[in-house]
């Protein structure tokens, strides 16, 4: 009866332990799905003029902005393109000639090269690209924008772009790549989204340090 009883013990002490397992992992699972819907904030798709992608989209973020042309909540569709790189500038002294691939991914979707702007971005980065936007929708006085991201810059591109949105237009959208793998209920899970998830949380922690009123 003793051995009975013992056995009865540590069978409960096995499923206790299994229980608050379970509790941990699935609190740790609810912290982690609220980083990853912090990192992905976007808004709802509202019928613009412009819908840019960025470098850091990728194809996914050409996916998006073409789909938004077909349906006719853009107008047109534009590229935030960096200067070219010194590999850019030995091709060409190469006489190779080197295809913008976005330009031309977004003309195989079906986007027409007549509704493609580039828009030079200087080095690429957030606070190039988003002053550079800025400062080519005021030129082009272009009323309504929608910019494409990927999913773990949505928070911290929309606060950048507040920092140097400077004229009458409202404030861009900012929508997230919906084709991207990175995921806000499992990011953690893959070695790629997981690094990126990190590597992302950390730049928003140093913006909101350097610029707590955005």
């Amino acid at each position: 009866m003793l051995k009975s009883w013992s056995a009865r013990v540590r069978r409960w002490r096995y499923a206790g332990l299994i229980l608050i397992l379970a509790v941990t992992l699935s609190g740790r699972h609810l912290a982690l799905r609220a980083v990853g819907s912090i990192l992905t904030a976007s808004d709802q798709v509202e019928r613009v003029d412009l819908a840019v992608t960025t470098m850091e989209s990728g194809v996914a973020g050409e996916i998006e902005a073409s789909e938004l042309f077909h349906e006719r909540l853009a107008g047109r569709v534009a590229i935030l393109s960096p200067i070219p790189s010194r590999i850019h500038d030995e091709l060409a002294r190469r006489g190779v000639r080197f295809r913008d691939d976005a330009m031309d991914t977004l003309m195989q979707l079906g986007v027409p090269a007549s509704a493609i702007a580039i828009i030079p971005a200087g080095e690429g980065g957030t606070t190039d690209g988003t002053e550079a936007l800025s400062r080519w929708c005021r030129e082009h006085s272009i009323a309504s924008v929608l910019v494409v991201v990927s999913p773990t810059h949505g928070r911290r591109y929309r606060r950048a772009l507040r920092r140097v949105w400077d004229h009458a237009a409202p404030l861009p959208l900012v929508r997230v790549a919906r084709f991207d793998p990175f995921r806000a209920e499992d990011w953690w899970r893959g070695r790629a989204t997981r690094r990126e998830g990190i590597i992302e949380l950390q730049k928003l922690t140093l913006d909101f340090f350097l610029h707590p009123f955005s």
